[in-house]
């Protein structure tokens, strides 16, 4: 009676379910990699060298700043910590580029030590969630190819 009531009973095959969690966990994970990277190889190192040309400062500070105010995705500034001012720097560098005054070296503290320094925190963040969707999808891959594995030992009973 036993064996006749597992015969009857249907395996529950998960296959489909670990697939597209993973294309799903993969998909999220390349979008991730290329926000992360575009910030990490292009953007960052863009901000730095403007940061530390000596010559023509005011026009460099201003470009690096038009950059840096589009912050990178996972350090949006509106969720700052206090004991940075941002609000307070975003408000005194707006008032300078429309009144169109001169930043100077004064300035590069501000744009180097608060700005800069959260996007580059914003992007080791989304290279981080990144690897932990890689690891997600590394997991769904492995419960999907032990469903095959499942499925063979219960077709050789």
């Amino acid at each position: 009676m036993n064996k006749l009531k597992e015969k009857d009973m249907k395996d529950i095959n998960d296959k489909k379910l670990y697939f597209y969690f993973s294309i799903v966990t993969v998909v999220i994970g390349i979008i991730l990699a290329v926000i992360a990277y575009y910030s990490i190889l292009v953007v960052e190192p863009e901000v730095r060298e403007l940061l530390s040309k000596k010559e023509n400062i005011n026009e460099n500070y201003k470009k690096a700043y038009v950059i840096l105010k589009d912050p990178q995705i996972f350090a949006r500034y509106q969720h700052f910590d206090s004991l940075a001012p941002i609000k307070a720097i975003f408000k005194n560098f707006d008032s300078k580029l429309k009144k169109n005054e001169e930043f100077n070296q004064n300035d590069l503290v501000y744009l180097q030590d608060v700005l800069l320094e959260r996007r580059v925190l914003g992007s080791e963040l989304t290279r981080n969630t990144m690897i932990f969707f890689f690891l997600l999808s590394i997991m769904g891959w492995l419960f999907y190819f032990s469903e095959f594995r499942k499925k063979s030992v219960n077709n050789a009973k």
